[in-house]
Parts: structure tokens; sequence; C-alpha cells
């Protein structure tokens, strides 16, 4: 019997590792799509909040493109630093302003 159960056993760590990632996986994924509600008057200014520290791209009523790092998001604002082609500089832009926040997916 010990045979036996050295044989599977890396098989069933193997197995008890693909569902515990998978379900951490699964986890990450569905707590950050349900943090936003879209409905919210919020929304835009939540989803930005989420991506502090990360890149994002953001579409202004005006039509023009900003995009840059999220450095800190408040009420009304929201400062991007690193802004591409213009590395040396840095913006606040109004949340009112922003007509869409374009973000990477993880793992693309």
């Amino acid at each position: 019997m010990a045979l036996d159960f050295t044989r599977r056993a890396p098989a069933a760590a193997i197995a008890l590792c693909l569902v515990m990632g998978g379900a951490s996986f699964a986890t990450r994924t569905m707590a950050q799509n349900s943090q936003i509600d879209l409905s919210s008057q919020d929304s835009v200014r939540q989803t930005i909040e989420q991506q502090v520290g990360k890149r994002v791209k953001l579409k202004l009523v005006s039509g023009q493109d900003l995009e840059g790092q999220v450095s800190k998001v408040g009420n009304h604002a929201v400062s991007l630093t690193e802004l591409a082609g213009m590395e040396f500089f840095d913006a606040t832009v109004r949340l009112d302003q922003v007509a869409a926040v374009i973000v990477r997916r993880a793992g693309k």
C-alpha cells in the first residue's frame, strides 16, 4: 500500500495545486469585476481607483487621449504621471472630463 501512495502523491499534489490556483484566479477575477457599480455616478472614479500604480489610457470628453500611470485619485480629479510621449510631465484631470477608462487586461 505504501508503494501505491508514493506513486499517487505527486499526481495528487499537482491536482491540488491546479485546483487551488484556479480558485485563486477565479476569486481575483470575480472580485475585480464585482467591485464596480456601473449604475453609480462614481463608476469612473472607482475604476480609476483600482488602477492606482498602473498604466491607463483616459479618453477625455474633448476626444483627446492621455496615457500614464495613476498616482492619486480624489473625489473630483485624478493625477497621472509618466505620460506617454511626455515622460517628464504629469497631468491632473477632472473626473467629469473622462469619457472612458481604457485598461490592459491581466494576462494579455
